[in-house]
């Protein structure tokens, strides 16, 4: 069997991760995923009754574009949301995406809020603006 392939961070493209957004199966899978628990395939796919092949299908397109994790667990695949990730790499992007589509949003965690803000504010830290005086 192939090892899955993951995306290093810095490689994950916007192009791809839209892509992979843009399809309704996908984006009801991003839904079922929103959780912090691992979830099987079959269990992220609640709403639809798919064949196998069609989720093995759309879990590649999401793994391929950045947006998901798959670990072997025994005969299962286990997916979790890279959450981190895309944190880091486009700042309120997956957020914005859960948000819209009724999905619970979880915090960014503390290191990926401080990467974001660094990647808004250029990576360098801002002082303070003076006070106007009047």
């Amino acid at each position: 069997m192939r090892p899955l392939h993951h995306p290093a961070t810095d490689d994950i493209e916007l192009t791809a991760v839209l892509y992979a957004l843009a399809d309704p199966v996908r984006l009801r899978l991003i839904r079922g995923l929103s959780r912090d628990t691992p979830v099987s395939c079959i269990a992220a796919c609640v709403e639809d009754e798919l064949p196998r092949a069609t989720l093995s299908r759309h879990f590649d397109v999401l793994r391929s574009a950045g947006l998901v994790r798959t670990v072997k667990s025994g005969t299962q695949n286990l997916n979790t949301l890279r959450c981190d990730d895309l944190e880091r790499r486009f700042p309120g992007l997956l957020r914005a995406v859960l948000a819209g589509c009724g999905a619970p949003v979880k915090p960014a965690s503390k290191p990926a809020a401080k990467a974001a803000a660094a990647t808004r504010r250029g990576g360098a830290a801002r002082r303070p603006a003076a006070k106007a005086r009047g």
